[in-house]
């Protein structure tokens, strides 16, 4: 279903209550089947409403009268609800076609209630005609037809009763009299069944244009996802070739200039790894393609991964790159992958941006959560940034010797730690230093349950490779 037929159709109206070709079959169809769901409710009601009905028949109305009109009840109208109650529940008729049956039995109800005020004026006890205003209300809003349906079928209801009244011979100006009522009470029903149903329409095109948004909306962010996908593969496979042909050079006995340019080239490279990974990764939590699977870690094994994925590029930048030791195993409960991302970031932030000479990695048990922090001793952070640092696109003025970033670094930390229940800060004073931490759910080391090693980890949708984010 086409989004601009929908939104013509809204601006074009439907004051005929009728749909252009391509939107009426299938309103129909939905409503018809609303009608099946309602017509379960209804009948069990109207059932109950006839068997009252007939109570009251047996102990108001004359014995002979009461005794055709509980028959009428009881052989013509509870029958045709009872049936109606049964088909609800049946595959058989479909939606279309019941809807059409729903509409005849409340035809016959109504004829049925005709009926029962000609045989009492036949014997001389006339019915009020309250009985056919009811059964006009009953049809228009507790039935719930469609419009068209419930005038059609209320105008033959009248109909009748209008031709039975001159047949019994009613005076004319008692049958004028009850005609403008019954009129009345139809004008009125007929008035509420357009408006129900105009507005049954309306909210049907705004869930239709909803559907349809959210369906194109979901193409679009797959479409996203695959080109997030082929791009993680197609531009990083070159730029890994080209940091291992580096390295490679770099072993070799170069001159000290050209040593001094590969380098350079290094330098440049791995940034350009960095950058790429950002967005490849802001990209994939816009998406909700990150879904973290929380594992007990043992926080040591993960640490030294991090200096290993890390030291080359501190060392680059003459930057001495060390962890302090735990005074105890610690175990935290976390994505590894995602951590190590997120952990990541905060080094080579700090390398790139701190303007420091040192960054210490620690971690800590602190009230049942475990602190891992990342502090250098460079510039410090202005304290008119505040949180903000942890916004996309903000960075700091720290160090400019390095390659600017993109401003998402620890946004992504952010991110992360967040869809891992965590929660994430930092201390800083200007010319002392920075540091940033992140606190996790902490778990009590046990021998019956050993930590899951980084070996071990299962591999989650954002890789570990060294493309931490500098802010």
């Amino acid at each position: 279903m086409d989004p601009q037929v929908i939104m013509s159709q809204q601006s074009s109206g439907f004051r005929s209550l009728r749909f252009c070709t391509e939107l009426e079959p299938a309103y129909r169809q939905r409503r018809a089947l609303a009608v099946r769901d309602r017509a379960r409710l209804v009948s069990a009601a109207g059932l109950l409403i006839f068997g009252i009905f007939i109570l009251l028949d047996l102990a108001t109305l004359p014995p002979a009268l009461a005794e055709v009109t509980v028959t009428i009840r009881l052989m013509v109208t509870c029958p045709v609800i009872a049936l109606l109650c049964w088909l609800s529940h049946q595959r058989w008729p479909g939606d279309l076609l019941f809807e059409r049956l729903y509409t005849l039995a409340y035809l016959a109800g109504g004829l049925s209630v005709v009926a029962i005020i000609a045989a009492a004026r036949l014997r001389d006890f006339p019915l009020p005609y309250e009985g056919m205003l009811l059964m006009l209300m009953f049809g228009y809003f507790a039935m719930g037809l469609p419009f068209f349906s419930a005038s059609l079928a209320s105008a033959l209801i009248i109909l009748a009763y209008l031709i039975c009244e001159l047949a019994i011979g009613l005076p004319t100006h008692a049958l004028m009299n009850n005609l403008f009522f019954v009129l009345t009470a139809n004008g009125i029903g007929m008035i509420g069944a357009w408006l129900t149903e105009y507005r049954h329409r309306a909210h049907y095109l705004d869930q239709c244009l909803i559907h349809q948004l959210h369906q194109a909306a979901a193409e679009e962010s797959e479409r996203k996802s695959r080109l997030i996908t082929v791009a993680s593969h197609d531009l990083r496979q070159p730029l890994n070739i080209i940091s291992l042909t580096l390295a490679n050079l770099a072993a070799t006995s170069l001159p000290a200039e050209q040593q001094d340019l590969v380098h350079r080239l290094q330098g440049t490279v791995g940034h350009f790894q960095r950058l790429l990974g950002t967005m490849l990764d802001i990209s994939r939590i816009n998406e909700g393609m990150i879904h973290p699977e929380p594992q007990v870690i043992d926080l040591d094994g993960l640490l030294d991964q991090l200096i290993d994925l890390t030291v080359d590029h501190a060392d680059l930048h003459d930057i001495r790159l060390y962890r302090a030791e735990a005074s105890s195993p610690l175990q935290v409960l976390a994505d590894p992958q995602l951590l190590l991302r997120a952990l990541q970031n905060l080094v080579f932030n700090g390398i790139d941006h701190s303007g420091g000479t040192d960054i210490r990695i620690s971690a800590m048990l602190q009230h049942g959560r475990i602190r891992i922090s990342v502090s250098d001793n460079g510039s410090g952070i202005d304290p008119q940034l505040g949180d903000r640092v942890f916004q996309p696109f903000i960075r700091g003025t720290g160090n400019q010797e390095h390659s600017a970033g993109l401003g998402l670094g620890l946004a992504i930390v952010k991110e992360l730690t967040e869809l891992m229940h965590g929660t994430c800060g930092f201390n800083t004073a200007v010319d002392t230093g920075t540091t940033f931490w992140l606190d996790l759910p902490a778990l009590p080391l046990t021998p019956a349950q050993p930590p899951i090693t980084q070996q071990q980890a299962h591999p989650c949708s954002v890789t570990a490779t060294p493309s931490g984010v500098p802010d």
